[in-house]
């Protein structure tokens, strides 16, 4: 009988324990256990007008009254592609990417 009741007191001693435990488990911070996200990029300002320039020797291919963003796509007079690489402020530098023949495009 004596065996039974130590039993019965640790018994409860556990569950009480445990209940105790789990009950404080939402002061423990959680966030050790989250994923770490990006930070979202700055917005960018808008300019009443953008510079485009080349990126290799930085001569100005075109001035544009557009909001200019990364990827957008150029073509000059000259019929060369090229696409913006980055923006700095209110100038955006372009990568030449080929020469366009418009020879197909003319009239027979």
């Amino acid at each position: 009988m004596k065996f039974k009741g130590r039993h019965l007191i640790i018994t409860v001693i556990i569950i009480l324990f445990s209940m105790f435990a789990l009950s404080a488990l939402h002061i423990i911070p959680l966030n050790i256990f989250s994923i770490q996200q990006k930070p979202e990029p700055q917005p960018q300002k808008i300019y009443d007008y953008y510079i485009i320039l080349d990126e290799i020797d930085g001569h100005s291919l075109m001035y544009v009254p557009l909001v200019v963003n990364v990827g957008d796509e150029v073509l000059t007079e000259e019929n060369k592609l090229y696409k913006v690489v980055r923006i700095e402020e209110n100038r955006a530098f372009a990568r030449f990417v080929e020469d366009i023949s418009l020879e197909k495009y003319k009239k027979q």
